[in-house]
């Protein structure tokens, strides 16, 4: 917002108007002490406290009061009443948790949100009984300003010295002698406006930071290819030349006295496939073992930065008087802030450009420590906390960002024990998220994921790795089928990528959100995985297969076994009965019908195209349920249809359903064939 606003002279002035002068003393503080001291329905202080009869009021005094003009600044319209529900009228005060306060205006239908801040000295100044009652503080106007920097700093230095699962990180896995990366960029000391490029040592064991960023449509300026490798690591590259996010990041990197930084456009080998097939086996590594990630959330692409300008809501606070007794040390009057609030850490988190992105996904999954700069401010994430810019230092709260991997690449112990059910209930959170995100190049789909695979892979649980899916409980793994919205919403598209990039039997053959709570054997948040542990079973799994997979053979690119797929088939024995598609119950959703018209069950379509009219169908039975419906055994079911190869017995998946044992009525031929 314009400094020019109409209320930026009283913001600027700090004068208040008698009410909100009064109002620390009359309600604010005491409502306060009242919410953290007592229980509902035992508040001694009211609920609400008015300062004004109108809105119109309170307008005019926000010419003079600096309060009055933040609350009409950070108004917003709304049709939601008070909670609890209130006849009052007026402009009324509400107070909440985590610091929060909310000023109400029910016939203007306004409301605005705000935090109560200490800050400064402050913090540490206020009387031993109130220590708890407010801990947030002013948000920075810069961020890479001294405070902010100071704060990162203070932010690495506890988590390293004091957490006790940050340092634990990464420590169980079995990964030779090389810390650092292939390559890594020294950043040399603060100041320094020339980097070098520098070909690591396996025995090193030198810290080093990583940075997630966006690429974005703009080309990077600098890359390092073949013919600049030799320039890069002799002369050096300027700082100055590099594009603002990179720049940024090399400056935060020296600021916080760390040699070494990685970042993927300058420290692998950019148009050498080879390199980067070799260098995208080990982003497991790259960024497990980073001291920090730096992770630039808020830049659409490498030119927007991470030490932005931010908006005129950002540093400001209206001081209050503090009502209560103050501290005798001679430094003068303690302060109350009433500041902006801000979204929370997961709505800025998701919200922003670097969670859109395939790579990003892992780097974030893999990492110790996160240092993210989004639009609105930093926050701290690592394996035991998370903290905002806005929030009082040493005021750790734990978030679930991405607590289903928190506990990943964590030695075992007592309390932490990753069962099999576990892992597969982790892999189908993985699938289900990734599936949402956009790759720039379509076949980066499994370099992008290649990390996390591998960690999987190392757990030792699963067995051999296909193209997305594992050979522990294969046949589950088979029952993905593509997600889309309730609400009527158009949402991802799912298409098949142009180019060959997975089998359809897989997820990764598919452009677009897909789900599988077949392998959420492990239900504890799912009710889509308890409705299909229930109808599954979890125990004595072999006993519903149908379908047997009797070979899998899968040809990738590069000796890891993870990395992009050339060509894989699915060989199997099990039932094959031609269908027809009936009438569209939902979006990309039929019934299922026999040739005599019966309905026997219903498909999820892969892929958003109409089917086509003249295209020839079977089911494939994979497992039967445990459940009898409507006097029915039901299986979970592929859709296939004749490979585009016209090959005998070969085909291709085009949707996932349910139908009923209708195959049981008669005498079942098992039939041997492929999928591709």
């Amino acid at each position: 917002m314009s400094q020019s606003t109409p209320f930026q002279a009283a913001l600027s002035a700090q004068t208040l108007c008698i009410q909100c002068e009064q109002l620390p003393a009359a309600w604010l503080v005491p409502r306060f002490y009242d919410l953290r001291d007592s229980k509902y329905p035992e508040h001694k202080e009211p609920y609400h406290y008015r300062t004004y009869s109108t809105w119109t009021e309170l307008k005019a005094a926000a010419s003079t009061c600096a309060l009055c003009a933040l609350i009409v600044r950070e108004a917003h319209s709304t049709l939601r009443r008070p909670y609890p529900q209130t006849n009052q009228h007026g402009v009324l005060f509400q107070a909440f948790g985590g610091s929060r306060l909310e000023v109400w205006c029910v016939e203007a239908r306004k409301c605005a949100q705000l935090k109560v801040a200490l800050d400064g000295a402050d913090i540490h100044r206020i009387p031993a009984h109130a220590k708890d009652l407010f801990d947030s503080r002013i948000v920075s106007r810069y961020a890479g300003d001294s405070r902010n920097i100071a704060t990162i700093r203070h932010w690495l230095s506890v988590c390293t010295s004091s957490h006790a699962n940050c340092p634990k990180w990464a420590s169980s896995r079995q990964i030779g002698q090389r810390h650092l990366p292939t390559r890594v960029l020294d950043v040399g000391k603060v100041g320094d406006d020339s980097i070098r490029l520098h070909l690591s040592e396996e025995s090193d064991t030198s810290d080093y930071i990583t940075l997630s960023y966006c690429w974005g449509p703009r080309k990077n300026p600098i890359v390092t290819t073949r013919e600049s490798l030799s320039r890069h690591m002799n002369t050096g590259i300027q700082v100055s030349d590099l594009p603002e996010t990179l720049r940024d990041t090399v400056r935060l990197t020296q600021l916080l006295n760390v040699k070494y930084l990685w970042i993927d456009a300058l420290c692998i080998v950019q148009g050498d496939r080879d390199d980067w097939i070799r260098e995208a086996a080990q982003m497991s590594s790259v960024y497990s073992q980073a001291l920090l990630t730096i992770a630039a959330d808020g830049a659409p692409d490498t030119y927007a930065g991470l030490f932005r300008e931010r908006s005129a809501r950002h540093g400001t606070s209206v001081e209050l008087p503090w009502p209560l007794d103050e501290p005798d040390d001679g430094a003068g009057p303690l302060r109350l802030h009433i500041t902006p609030h801000f979204r929370s850490f997961k709505d800025q988190i998701e919200s922003a450009p670097l969670s859109k992105r395939g790579w990003t996904f892992q780097e974030r999954a893999l990492s110790a420590r996160i240092v993210h700069f989004t639009p609105e401010m930093c926050y701290w994430e690592c394996k035991d906390a998370c903290i905002g810019e806005d929030d009082e230092i040493g005021k750790y709260s734990v978030q679930d960002g991405f607590f289903h991997l928190k506990d990943l690449l964590l030695p075992p112990d007592g309390q932490r024990v990753l069962t099999k059910a576990k892992m597969h209930d982790k892999w189908a959170w993985v699938v289900e998220k990734y599936s949402h995100r956009q790759l720039t190049n379509a076949d980066d789909l499994f370099a992008a994921l290649e990390g996390i695979a591998v960690v999987f892979a190392e757990k030792d649980m699963f067995g051999k790795y296909c193209c997305g899916l594992w050979e522990d409980n294969f046949l589950r793994h088979l029952l993905w089928f593509c997600s889309r919205p309730d609400d009527g919403s158009q949402g991802i598209p799912h298409r098949r990528p142009e180019k060959y990039r997975a089998p359809t039997w897989s997820w990764a053959s598919i452009h677009g959100p897909v789900e599988n709570p077949a392998i959420q054997i492990y239900f504890d948040h799912s009710s889509a995985g308890i409705e299909m542990t229930d109808q599954l079973g979890k125990d004595g799994l072999l006993s519903h297969s149908i379908l047997a997979v009797e070979a899998v053979t899968v040809e990738t690119e590069g000796p890891s076994g993870f990395g992009p797929v050339r060509s894989a088939s699915l060989r199997a024995k099990g039932i094959l009965h031609p269908v027809l598609l009936g009438r569209q119950t939902r979006r990309r959703e039929y019934e299922l019908v026999l040739e005599g018209g019966d309905v026997v069950g219903s498909v999820r379509w892969d892929v958003d195209d109409e089917p086509p009219v003249s295209l020839q169908l079977w089911i494939c039975p994979v497992m039967q349920r445990q459940k009898v419906t409507a006097g029915w055994a039901v299986s979970d079911c592929l859709l296939l249809c004749t490979a585009k190869n016209r090959r005998h017995m070969e085909f291709e998946r085009v949707g996932k359903g349910i139908a009923a044992n209708f195959w049981a009525q008669g005498t079942v031929h098992l039939q041997s064939f492929s999928m591709v």
